[in-house]
C-alpha cells in the first residue's frame, strides 16, 4: 500500500503565527514546527520518515515502482512488447513446436503482465494478440505430429482468456503505480516548500526589529527571538523555561491575566502598554507596546500564545520632551502682551492665547472660534485670505495689517504676523502667528494725512455732489415737462371726447326722430310718385350719414356701447381678406402674416373690422403710386416698465400690426394723429375721424395703440387687445339662431325725449303690440303700480337716460320688484352708466343705440320677446344675515329661481309644509340653508326638510368648515356642502353639482 497522505495544516497568520527559532538549535523544538507537525499521522516514504525530516529512501521497491510510473513513447512500449513476447516465444519454442493441452504457455503468460505492466492496457494487449498470432502458426505441426488439435485449440483458447486478464490487471496496477508515485512526487514538494517556508519564517522571526516570545499553557517561555532577548537583558537560552513572574515581578500579573485570556478565547489582544523595570537591568524605568495572539495546531487548538514586543521607551521619552516645551512656549505665549497663535502647515489655526479670548470674546476652550482670519473687517477680510493663502503656498513671511472686531463689536487696528518653521527636509511643520494692536499708531497716522488731504477730499466731494444734484435736477425737470405735455394732451383728448360725445348724444336723439319719421312717410306714399320717394330716400341716406358721423364721434369718446365676445383674430382677418382687397385696389398687394397659436380676444367684432378697414383705407390712401399693405398678427407681453411710461396695463395681448410702404408721417402729425377732425387730406377727401374711432374703440376696449413711423419709409399701427384667457370655441364666432317669429305682447316705453318717444309708441302699435309710454322713471312707476297684474307689461323699452330721478336700469330693477318677469330692451345714444362695465355691455343686457330704425327696434323687440326664461321652480333661503341673503337671493333669481327667504329655522319649516300642497311647478325644489340660526341647528332644519319634501336638493352653508358635516352629509345625493364666505361662482358650482342647468 502507498503511504498515507498527511493532513493538510492550515496556515497561520503572519501576525499570529510568527515563524519558530533557528531549526539547528540543539535544545528545543521551535512553536512553530511544534504546532505545524501536530496532527499529522503517518510517514510520507516507504521507510516511516516523516516529511521535512530529511532526503527520502527509495529502495528497491519504491524503484520499481518509480520505473513503472515513469511516461514513455509509444515506440518504446511496442519495442518493449515486442522484445518480451518475442523472447517469450523463443522459449516456448524450444520446448515443442506442437501444441499440447499442457502448452508451455507458463513463460508467455509473465511476459504479458510485464508488457501491460511496463507500456500500459493497450500496448498489453498488441503483446497478447502477437502471442496468439505466433502460437496460432504451431497448429499444424501439432496435427502433423499427431497430437490432440482440439485439445490444443481449447489450451490456446484458455491462454487468450488468461492472458487478456493479466491485461486488465496490469494495467489497473500499473494506474495505481502511477497515482501513487504521483502522490509521492507531490508530497515530496510540499516537504520541501515548507522547510523552506519554515525557514524564512524562522529568519524573519530571529532578525525582526520587533521582540517576539512564545509562551507555554504553563506561563513558561517556550521560545524568543534576539531582539526579545536584547529587551529582557538575558540571552535566548536564559529566556526558555522561564515564567513571566520571574522575568518581570512587577508585570507579570497584568501579563499573565492576558495571556490565560488568548489561550481561552483564541481571540487577538493588541497594542497594550505596559511599563516598569526589569530584575536583569535594574534601574531602568521602560515602556513596552505588546500584543498577544494565538498560536494553533493543525486541529485549531491553541499551543502557544504568542507576543510582539516594540520598545517605546524612546518615545514616551520625545513625547514628554515635547510636552515640556510646549508647556514653556504655552507659559511664554500666554506672558506676551499680543495676541499669539499657531496654524498648521495648511494654515487652520490651533492655538489661541488668553489674549485672543479676551479681545474677541470667544470662548475659552476655543469651541467657537473659527480661524483667526474670521474675525477680520470684512472689508479686508478677501485681500488678506488671498496674502495668507500665498504665503501658506510660498512657505514666505506673512505681514498684513487689518482691523480685528472686538468683543463689543467695535474694530481695532493690528499688525499680523506669521512665520514658519521647518523640518529637517525644508518643509513648512507649522506657523507662529502675532497679532500687535497698532491702533494708536494707525490714528496717528491717519490724522497727519488728513491734515494734508482732508479739504482737498472734502471739496471734491461736495463738487461731486453739487454735480449729482444738478444733473437729478435737469432730468426731474426734463421728465416733468413730458408728463405735463401727457397730461395736456390726455385732458384735450378728454375734453374734446366730453364734447364730442354730448354733441353725438343729443344728436342721436334727432336723427332717432328724423329717420322714424322718414320711415313713416315712405310707407304713406304709394309707389307711383317716384320723386317723392327719390327725395325722401335721399333725406334718409343723409341722415345715415349723421348717425354713421355720431358713432365715429362716440368712439373716439370712448362710450360707444360695445358687444364684445370672444373672437378669433385670425379668422375673423381671414374673412375681411376680399373685402380689403375691394378696399385697396389694384395697385395695393395686401399680405397677410397670420401667427400660428394665436391666442383669442374679447372684443367687439364689428368695430374691431371698421378699426382694421380705416386703417387698411388711410394705408392706402398714403399710397398713390401703389405699395404693399401687409397685416401681421402675433402674441405680446408688455412689462411694467412700458405699461407705466404709455397708460396702459401691464400683461398679454393679442397684436394686430398694419404696415404699408407709403410716405409715411413727420413727428409733427403723429403728435395730433389721433385728434378728431385732424386729417392730411383735404376737406373733400374725409372727415378725420378714422383713426380717432380706431384709437378710442382699442382704448374703450382696454387695449393700447402705438404708430411707428418715418418719412418715406411708410407707417405700421400695432393695436394691442387684451388676450381672452381661456381657448375661443367655433360656436362663438357665427350666431347660428333663426329669427324668431313676431308674438304680440304688452309694452312700457319710457322716454323724456317726446318725439323720440312717440316714434317708438307708433312704430310698436304698428307691428301689433299693446304700448304704454311715460315721459319718466316715477311716472312709468305709478303708471305700472295703478295696473291689475294681469295687465302688467311684458316688456320695458327704456332711454337709459331719463333725466332727473331714476334712469333707465334704477327704473329696471325697481319695476322687477313688481313683475320680476319683465323683460328690458335699454336705448342710448352713448352709454356711460350701470349697463356697461368699462364700457361694455354686462351679460344678459339688452340695448338698441340710436339712430335706429322702425325695423331694427321692431326686430330686437321680437327677439326679446322670444327669449325663453330658464325657471328653475321655488328655492327656499334660509339665512339670519340679511346681507348674505340679499346676496344669495339675486344670485338664485339670476339663475331662474323663485326665491323664498327664512331668517329662522322654524319660520322654513312652517314654508316647507304650506308648500306641500301647491302644484309641481310652484313647490319647492332647492333649499339654501346656513348651518348657524337663531333658534335651531342648520343640520336639523336639513333633516325636517328631508323628511317633509321628498327629492328636495339642499345646500348647507356653514363658516365653521365642513368637515363635522362630511360625516352625516358628505357624499349624499342630493346634498352639497359649501363654506362661508361664499361668492357666486361657489354657488353656481354647487346647483350644478345638484343637477342645475347653471350658466355663467
Amino acid at each position: 500500500m502507498p503511504p498515507s497522505r498527511p493532513s493538510r495544516q492550515e496556515p497561520l497568520p503572519a501576525a499570529c503565527h510568527p515563524p519558530n527559532a533557528n531549526p539547528t538549535a540543539p535544545v528545543r523544538e521551535s512553536a512553530l514546527k511544534s504546532a505545524s507537525v501536530q496532527g499529522h499521522g503517518a510517514s510520507v516514504d516507504g521507510t516511516g520518515t516523516g516529511a521535512g525530516m530529511g532526503a527520502p529512501d527509495w529502495g528497491p521497491v519504491a524503484s520499481s515502482m518509480r520505473f513503472l510510473a515513469q511516461p514513455r513513447s509509444l515506440a518504446w512500449r511496442i519495442a518493449f512488447a515486442v522484445a518480451v513476447i518475442g523472447a517469450a516465444f523463443v522459449l516456448r519454442a524450444l520446448s515443442s513446436y506442437a501444441l499440447r493441452d499442457y502448452a508451455p504457455f507458463l513463460l508467455q503468460i509473465p511476459a504479458v503482465l510485464l508488457v501491460a505492466l511496463v507500456g500500459g492496457l493497450r500496448v498489453g494487449l498488441f503483446g497478447l494478440v502477437l502471442a496468439i498470432a505466433a502460437n496460432a502458426l504451431f497448429i499444424p505441426w501439432t496435427a502433423a505430429s499427431g497430437a490432440d488439435v482440439t485439445g490444443a485449440s481449447i489450451s490456446l483458447a484458455s491462454f487468450t482468456i488468461n492472458g487478456f486478464a493479466c491485461c486488465l490487471i496490469a494495467a489497473l496496477l500499473r494506474a495505481s503505480v502511477v497515482k501513487l508515485e504521483q502522490a509521492r512526487a507531490s508530497l515530496d514538494v510540499a516537504s520541501r516548500e515548507k522547510e523552506t517556508t519554515l525557514a524564512t519564517l524562522e529568519s524573519l522571526l530571529d532578525n525582526a526589529p520587533l521582540g517576539f516570545a512564545f509562551f507555554g499553557r504553563d506561563l513558561r517561555i517556550h521560545q524568543v527571538n534576539d531582539t526579545f532577548a536584547r529587551m529582557g537583558g538575558l540571552s535566548r537560552s536564559d529566556h526558555e523555561d522561564l515564567k513571566m513572574a520571574a522575568l518581570m515581578p512587577a508585570l507579570a500579573e497584568r501579563a499573565t491575566v492576558l495571556v490565560e485570556r488568548v489561550f481561552e478565547t483564541g481571540e487577538i489582544v493588541p497594542d497594550v502598554e505596559i511599563s516598569g523595570a526589569i530584575p536583569a537591568m535594574p534601574g531602568m524605568h521602560r515602556h513596552w507596546l505588546v500584543s498577544f495572539y494565538p498560536v494553533k495546531d493543525g486541529l485549531g487548538a491553541v499551543r502557544f500564545v504568542g507576543s510582539t514586543v516594540v520598545d517605546i521607551t524612546e518615545i514616551r521619552k520625545a513625547e514628554q520632551r515635547l510636552a515640556y516645551s510646549e508647556r514653556r512656549y504655552r507659559l511664554l505665549a500666554e506672558a506676551l502682551p499680543k495676541m499669539v497663535w499657531t496654524a498648521d502647515p495648511q494654515g487652520q489655526g490651533d492655538y489661541y492665547n488668553h489674549r485672543w479670548q479676551e479681545f474677541t470674546g470667544a470662548p475659552a476652550d476655543g469651541s467657537e472660534f473659527g480661524e483667526w482670519h474670521s474675525y477680520v473687517h470684512p472689508e479686508e477680510r478677501a485681500d488678506l485670505i488671498r496674502a495668507w493663502n500665498a504665503s501658506i503656498a510660498s512657505g514666505e513671511a506673512f505681514n498684513r495689517e487689518c482691523r480685528f472686531r472686538a468683543a463689543d463689536g467695535s474694530y481695532r487696528w493690528f499688525l499680523c504676523r506669521a512665520v514658519p518653521v521647518r523640518d529637517e527636509d525644508g518643509r513648512v511643520d507649522r506657523w507662529y502667528g502675532s497679532c500687535t494692536d497698532i491702533a494708536e499708531i494707525v490714528a496717528a497716522r491717519e490724522a497727519l494725512a488728513r491734515s494734508h488731504e482732508e479739504l482737498e477730499r472734502l471739496v471734491t466731494q461736495r463738487t461731486t455732489e453739487l454735480a449729482q444734484a444738478n444733473e437729478r435736477l435737469r432730468r426731474e425737470m426734463k421728465e416733468r415737462f413730458a408728463t405735463e405735455a401727457q397730461l395736456r394732451q390726455a385732458q384735450k383728448m378728454e375734453a374734446v371726447g366730453q364734447l364730442t360725445g354730448g354733441i353725438a348724444h343729443d344728436f342721436n336723439n334727432l336723427l332717432t326722430v328724423i329717420v322714424g319719421n322718414l320711415e313713416a312717410a315712405e310707407r304713406r306714399i304709394g309707389p307711383d310718385n317716384v320723386q317723392a320717394r327719390t327725395f325722401l330716400d335721399h333725406c334718409r341716406q343723409g341722415a345715415m350719414r349723421a348717425a354713421t358721423l355720431t358713432q365715429r364721434l362716440l368712439a373716439f369718446s370712448r362710450r360707444q356701447p360695445l358687444d364684445p365676445k370672444p373672437t378669433d383674430v385670425n379668422r375673423l382677418l381671414v374673412g375681411m381678406s376680399q373685402m380689403l382687397r375691394s378696399a385697396l385696389g389694384a395697385r395695393v398687394t395686401l399680405e397677410t402674416v397670420l401667427a400660428g397659436g394665436l391666442w383669442g380676444a374679447e372684443i367687439d367684432r364689428n368695430q374691431l373690422e371698421n378699426a382694421v378697414l380705416n386703417l387698411a383705407v388711410n394705408a392706402r390712401d398714403a399710397m398713390p403710386d401703389g405699395g404693399k399693405l401687409t397685416i401681421e398678427t402675433a402674441n405680446a407681453y408688455l412689462d411694467d416698465a412700458y405699461a407705466e411710461a404709455h397708460d396702459v396695463a401691464a400683461g398679454q395681448y393679442v397684436v394686430i400690426c398694419v404696415s404699408d410702404t407709403g410716405t409715411g408721417m413727420s413727428a409733427e402729425v403723429m403728435a395730433r394723429v389721433f385728434e378728431p377732425f385732424f386729417s392730411t387730406k383735404g376737406p373733400r377727401d374725409g372727415t378725420g375721424l378714422g383713426l380717432s374711432q380706431v384709437y378710442g374703440f382699442v382704448k374703450q376696449s382696454g387695449g393700447h395703440v402705438k404708430i411707428y413711423s418715418e418719412v418715406g419709409e411708410g407707417t405700421t399701427v400695432k393695436l394691442y387687445l387684451p388676450r381672452l384667457e381661456r381657448p375661443v370655441d367655433e360656436g362663438e364666432q357665427a350666431d347660428m339662431r333663426a329669427p324668431p317669429e313676431v308674438r304680440k305682447a304688452r309694452i312700457l316705453v319710457v322716454e323724456d325725449d317726446a318725439q323720440a318717444r312717440q316714434l317708438g309708441v307708433d312704430v310698436l302699435r304698428a307691428a301689433g303690440h299693446e304700448v304704454s309710454e311715460a315721459d319718466g322713471a316715477d311716472a312709468a312707476l305709478k303708471l305700472v303700480q295703478g295696473l291689475a297684474p294681469s295687465r302688467h307689461p311684458e316688456l320695458l323699452f327704456t332711454d337709459i337716460s331719463l333725466g332727473t330721478g331714476l334712469d333707465g336700469p334704477g327704473l329696471a330693477d325697481r319695476l322687477r320688484q313688481i313683475v320680476p318677469q319683465i323683460r328690458v330692451l335699454f336705448t342710448t345714444g352713448y352709454a356711460r352708466n350701470a349697463v356697461l362695465r368699462q364700457g361694455r355691455l354686462e351679460r344678459g343686457v339688452n340695448l338698441l343705440t340710436k339712430p335706429f330704425s322702425q325695423a331694427e327696434l321692431v326686430r330686437k323687440v321680437t327677439g326679446i320677446l322670444e327669449q325663453t326664461i330658464d325657471r328653475k321652480g321655488a328655492a327656499l333661503l334660509v339665512e339670519d344675515e340679511p346681507f348674505v341673503a340679499m346676496v344669495a337671493q339675486q344670485i338664485l333669481e339670476d339663475h331662474g329661481f323663485e326665491v323664498t327667504v327664512a331668517s329662522h329655522g322654524a319660520a322654513a319649516l312652517a314654508h316647507a309644509r304650506s308648500g306641500q300642497d301647491l302644484p309641481e311647478r310652484e313647490a319647492f325644489r332647492l333649499a339654501v340653508v346656513d348651518l348657524g340660526l337663531p333658534d335651531m341647528r342648520g343640520d336639523a332644519v336639513v333633516r325636517e326638510l328631508r323628511t317633509i319634501i321628498s327629492g328636495l336638493a339642499i345646500i348647507i352653508a356653514t363658516g365653521y368648515g365642513t368637515e363635522d358635516l362630511e360625516g352625516e352629509f358628505g357624499g349624499v345625493e342630493g346634498i352639497a356642502l359649501i363654506g362661508k364666505p361664499y361668492d357666486g361662482a361657489t354657488l353656481r358650482g354647487a346647483l350644478r353639482g345638484l343637477g342645475f342647468t347653471i350658466l355663467d
